[in-house]
């Protein structure tokens, strides 16, 4: 039986294409070189951390509705420092810039979905809701469903679906809606996020 958590790994590879004051508690846009070195030190102790554990700050578990996590600046530069760490070394400076460039100005999401098929996610998009803003996801992936459960007790298939915003106009500082959708507009699931909360 396929373990969700577990494929959250890959998603070092995703964004690759422990303490900061508390006023720098919001969604971090552009991280400042002190919170830069907080973002690699978390990432070196997540080592030693389970997966769930160390991305539970961005991370929404809604049960058999699925579990979704955000991928910020912070979280994106802290899974490189995590994956280097585990090969013994250190990012260098190109290592940092790039991965911050490659994170910069979207809102990245990751989810995982159950369902009866494995293609049950193919036609799947999402929207951001931010008050009164509603943003189409630019980009989306819904690889098929692996084999999960028996179909009766648990959901027989579950698949990690990724979508892509642009940051562009939504507050950081702001409460915001994650919704999956049909390929009819029709809600799958959802999951709300307080970005004054995330780093």
């Amino acid at each position: 039986m396929r373990k969700p958590f577990l494929i959250l790994l890959v998603v070092a590879c995703l964004v690759a294409y422990l303490t900061i004051p508390a006023n720098s508690y919001a969604m971090i846009q552009k991280l400042t070189p002190e919170q830069r070195d907080a973002a690699i030190k978390y990432g070196k102790k997540g080592v030693r951390m389970e997966v769930s554990d160390f991305i539970k700050e961005w991370s929404v578990n809604n049960g058999d509705q699925g579990f979704a996590f955000i991928i910020t600046e912070f979280l994106a530069l802290a899974f490189a420092a995590q994956q280097a760490a585990m090969k013994s070394a250190e990012l260098n400076n190109f290592d940092i810039e790039d991965t911050l460039a490659k994170s910069a100005g979207k809102l990245v999401f990751r989810v995982t979905l159950f369902g009866n098929t494995d293609s049950f996610a193919k036609d799947y998009t999402a929207v951001v809701r931010a008050g009164v803003k509603t943003v189409p996801a630019t980009f989306w992936n819904n690889p098929p469903g692996e084999s999960y459960g028996d179909g009766k007790t648990k959901p027989a298939f579950v698949t990690d679906s990724d979508f892509y915003f642009p940051a562009d106009g939504i507050d950081p500082n702001s409460m915001i809606t994650l919704v999956v959708q049909d390929k009819d507009g029709k809600e799958v699931t959802k999951f709300q996020f307080d970005l004054a909360k995330l780093r």
